[in-house]
């Protein structure tokens, strides 16, 4: 009978720190590679689940948010509910790809590659939300500015909507 070291110098691999190895050849059958398709594709839709929640939570708090004054504070609870969705589901998915991934079937670049189009749908999310929530500020503080003006808009406005620079008025005054 030979041991595991006449069996790796005849294979002539050395594995970590020199030491020599047995070369194990998995046998995965048909129902190995489905379990693990499986178990991807549940932890995918839990994922999008979580995704989905998060996009609802989000859209509840625009439609708040447009509505009144005091819809606005619910809106931020809402886009934190959201984020929170949102944030959740991406690190529960990539936490369980790194664990999971050698009963996955999945190689290390392939996690890395999921790993980043999740983080990328997240912080997609995150900026049409800052956008959003951003726009909204300014027109509602632009909105309240022209309220307090005498026509409703002031020179550098009208100006600009009547193809003025505001230096051609100033120069006209002189």
């Amino acid at each position: 009978m030979c041991d595991s070291s006449q069996v790796a110098e005849r294979s002539g691999e050395k594995g970590s720190w020199g030491k020599a190895r047995i070369l194990e050849q998995p046998h995965l059958t048909e129902l190995d590679k489905a379990d693990a398709l499986m178990l991807r594709k549940s932890h995918e839709t839990g994922f999008l689940s979580w995704f989905r929640n998060g996009l609802l939570a989000t859209g509840v708090g625009v439609i708040t948010f447009v509505q009144s004054d005091v819809g606005r504070e619910a809106a931020y609870a809402f886009f934190i509910l959201g984020g929170v969705c949102v944030s959740f589901g991406a690190a529960t998915y990539v936490g369980s790809m790194f664990t999971l991934r050698r009963t996955m079937l999945l190689s290390l670049p392939a996690v890395l590659m999921h790993s980043l189009v999740v983080s990328t749908i997240a912080l997609f999310w995150l900026c049409a939300i800052s956008l959003y929530i951003g726009r909204l500020e300014v027109e509602i503080i632009h909105e309240d500015d022209e309220e307090g003006e005498d026509g409703g808009e002031c020179e550098e406005c009208g100006g600009r909507r009547e193809g003025r620079h505001p230096e051609d008025s100033k120069g006209q005054d002189k």
